[in-house]
């Protein structure tokens, strides 16, 4: 049976289909507002977020955690150009979205005042554009949403005047949700299954396509079998967990991990994603195979052998076709080598708290029920390195953007994807200060969110590599930022902290404050120097 509905509706509810729980967005008072009367219609919740770069996040992790793409909405002109970043966030961290902006109306007076090309502007940072209108139909609705969700995934972008989300469309039977998959189809699977067989010192590799937990099954299934050191990507951290004795830590294409590839004689790359590899010349001289979803990746190195297709089917048909055998790997080797990055990655200092204390100290107090996002800056090594998690997406991180201004957006949104599980979200204070005001988004809401700030008075990475040039300290130190005094001020319980005692007594209240809270770490940054030198060289 068929119906007309206005298009806003009809746009709205092909998203909710997928999957869609909410919206998120800084209305303008175009077709944004349109779009808002629809999702109460549908009984889809709007979130109404104090910046546009936070809203178009929300709805990229959103669509992280959940595999539907959710809808991040803003006014014309000024409200489309504040997006860009968290749609550039989508975009490189492979999420699906959509970014649906105000238009004018076809025809309009050629007056300048707020006008430029949104689909050029969004162009660089989206899979596909669609100038809605009147012909606009829900076949290419579905479409949009199909491009969004293929591998891959990233944001789609939609310009919406007010006509055209008034305008009436015929819709019908949707189907219900659908997901876009890949099967099988590119490359040599018998070659690649011999050259694992062939091959006595292999390290695993894992990246962010592996994120599913139906190829994390598959993944621990491999690795137990080859018996081999695992290593996983920011962005895939989780995907096999940390706590088991094959675990040696993370890849990120730095020097750190080199003491690991440079004993094995072949690297299997699982879902592993150039973007998400730091600029740098490939050491290793073993051997790279790579198993993706996507068939055009270019790698720092030339694969030996590439398949490509669905992981889950992939990584299934390894596992059931390798033959019994042994590696040369020991437990002992693999231990010694997991020691040896955790202490490469070590955070010292004579003068205070470091990093390296908060998040061991928040870590032995939360359970595995709690999922963290970290933000970009110099607390991200400790952070990552320290905080252990044993599924996909335990974790959060911005890695192929690595934009600062994330970790809290992004806990906001993981709270309202699932309620049952207590954040934490890991901020430096420069990052925290691109979203400050989101603090009061998450009170209103009453997400069950912790925010650490590691507070330091500085940009402490770009700080590190100024002073690694020798140059002058100059554009990169402020005055501490009294966050508790903040926070406080927009009603979320806070507490300001210097001491081990303080961090407990804090992180205990935290956790037992319902709705968001906020720790101010005064933290000591002299020895992110060392580290980034153990780390990158």
């Amino acid at each position: 049976m068929t119906e007309q509905v206005t298009r806003a509706k009809a746009l709205v509810s092909a998203f909710r289909d997928r999957g869609m729980k909410r919206m998120f967005g800084v209305p303008g008072g175009g077709s944004s507002l349109d779009l808002i009367a629809a999702a109460v219609d549908l009984d889809v919740e709007f979130v109404l977020c104090r910046g546009e770069t936070s809203a178009a996040l929300m709805a990229a992790v959103s669509g992280e955690l959940t595999g539907a793409p959710h809808i991040a909405l803003t006014g014309i002109a000024p409200g489309a150009a504040s997006a860009v970043n968290g749609v550039a966030y989508a975009s490189l961290e492979r999420a699906p979205m959509a970014i649906i902006t105000d238009a004018r109306e076809p025809g309009a007076s050629t007056n300048s005042h707020q006008v430029f090309d949104q689909a050029a502007l969004f162009a660089p940072v989206t899979k596909t554009f669609l100038g809605l209108d009147e012909t606009t139909t829900v076949s290419d609705i579905q479409g949009l949403m199909d491009a969004a969700l293929t591998a891959p995934q990233g944001p789609v972008h939609i310009d919406l005047s007010t006509r055209s989300a008034k305008s009436l469309v015929q819709v019908g039977p949707t189907g219900g949700t659908s997901v876009v998959k890949k099967d099988l189809a590119e490359g040599d699977l018998d070659d690649l299954v011999r050259r694992i067989e062939a091959c006595r010192k292999p390290v695993l590799i894992i990246g962010l396509e592996a994120r599913d937990v139906s190829v994390a099954a598959q993944v621990e299934k491999l690795a137990n079998h080859l018996q081999c050191p695992v290593l996983t990507t920011y962005k895939a951290k989780g995907v096999y967990d940390e706590t088991r004795a094959l675990f040696v830590g993370h890849f990120t294409g730095a020097m750190a991990e080199g003491e690991t590839l440079n004993q094995a004689d072949l690297i299997i790359g699982i879902g592993l994603d150039p973007v998400e590899i730091i600029p740098g010349q490939w050491t290793s001289d073993a051997d790279l195979l790579t198993m993706s979803a996507v068939a055009d990746h270019v790698m720092p190195v030339e694969p030996v052998a590439v398949i490509c297709g669905s992981l889950v089917e992939i990584t299934r048909q390894v596992v059931d076709q390798l033959a019994p055998g042994t590696k040369d790997w020991t437990g002992v080797a693999i231990r010694s080598l997991r020691q040896s990055l955790s202490d490469r990655l070590a955070l010292r200092s004579s003068e205070g708290l470091t990093t390296d204390d908060v998040v061991v100290a928040a870590r032995s107090v939360m359970d595995e029920n709690w999922r963290a996002t970290v933000d970009a800056g110099a607390h991200m090594f400790s952070t990552m390195s320290r905080w252990t998690a044993r599924r996909p997406h335990d974790v959060l991180k911005s890695n192929g953007l690595s934009t600062m201004g994330f970790a809290l957006p992004a806990g906001i949104a993981a709270a309202l994807v699932d309620p049952t599980r207590p954040v934490v979200a890991f901020t430096g204070d420069g990052g925290m200060m691109m979203c400050l005001a989101e603090l009061s988004t998450a009170v209103r809401l009453g997400c069950n969110i912790t925010v650490i700030v590691l507070n330091d008075g500085a940009l402490s990475l770009i700080d590190v590599k100024q002073q690694r040039l020798q140059h002058a300290s100059s554009g990169v130190r402020f005055p501490q930022v009294d966050f508790r005094s903040c926070a406080e001020g927009m009603g979320c319980p806070a507490w300001q902290v210097d001491t081990l005692e303080q961090l407990g007594a804090a992180l205990d209240s935290a956790m037992n404050t319902a709705g968001p809270a906020l720790i101010d770490v005064h933290v000591d940054p002299s020895g992110y120097v060392d580290q980034l030198e153990a780390l990158r060289g």
